[in-house]
């Protein structure tokens, strides 16, 4: 068991910096989002009257993915250093949720796409 010592470690922090620079992109997601909502550069972008509620509509789906984003990295991260398996189940669990959600996004996107 010696040999994969080693091994493990490298897993381990490999899976340690992935859940970093997750958590990182959740929360430059989160800022974007807060950015472009609250910064006023949203009228420049704006044609229609009624195109900045489906705007404000779309960056609060962005600052939710960017929590959720951060919501699983801190859970990889501290699954990761403790190696605890409920953490990571929970990790787990939430990487099989959001695999599902797009899935089930995806055909629904590909059953409506002629409306």
């Amino acid at each position: 068991m010696g040999r994969f010592r080693g091994g493990l470690r490298c897993i381990k922090y490999l899976l340690l910096g992935f859940n970093l620079l997750f958590w990182l992109a959740g929360s430059a997601v989160i800022g974007f989002g807060l950015w472009f909502r609250f910064g006023g550069t949203i009228k420049d972008f704006s044609s229609e009257d009624k195109s900045p509620e489906y705007f404000y509509m779309g960056l609060y789906v962005l600052v939710g993915a960017g929590a959720l984003m951060m919501a699983v990295g801190f859970f990889g991260c501290c699954g990761a250093m403790r190696e605890s398996q409920c953490v990571l189940g929970s990790f787990f669990t939430c990487l099989l949720v959001i695999f599902a959600a797009e899935v089930t996004t995806g055909v629904f996107a590909f059953i409506g796409k002629d409306v």
